[in-house]
């Protein structure tokens, strides 16, 4: 008997787990979601341009990327390898924002959906600040 209360609760969580994560990945006040947006889009517009003045404001002096390889560089090096690509323009879908304070983690997802991007800002005299990012690639549904 109990293993059969055991199978509705795991069918339950399947169906209504999905909605549950959503509500939850997505609590941030109103209008973060938007900011968050706009700081991305001009991350990336940024990155694009090889602006290393506005990535200096973006990106808080003690900010750190780690790449999919595994190598971490800091702010002044994570600006000076980015101004030595060339990137073509791209975007990013918000696929969780969760806020902690004063502190936002974002999960973002590229539009080809082969990265993701998992960033952290924190908001200081009203401004956000990048502190941290982490790429990683996302394995193919065939892979899996």
């Amino acid at each position: 008997m109990k293993n059969k209360g055991l199978l509705v609760a795991a069918a339950i969580l399947m169906v209504f787990g999905t909605a549950i994560a959503d509500t939850a990945i997505r609590s941030v006040e109103p209008g973060v979601r938007t900011e968050m947006t706009a700081l991305v889009e001009a991350w990336i517009e940024a990155e694009v341009n090889s602006d290393g003045e506005t990535l200096r404001e973006i990106l808080h002096e003690d900010f750190l990327s780690t790449f999919a390889s595994g190598t971490t560089l800091d702010r002044d090096a994570y600006i000076d390898f980015i101004i030595g690509l060339d990137i073509a323009p791209f975007g990013v879908i918000n696929e969780s924002i969760v806020q902690h304070g004063e502190t936002v983690v974002v999960i973002d997802v590229s539009e080809d959906g082969d990265t993701k991007f998992t960033w952290i800002a924190t908001r200081r005299d009203g401004l956000w600040k990048v502190i941290s990012q982490t790429f990683s690639k996302v394995a193919s549904a065939q892979a899996e």
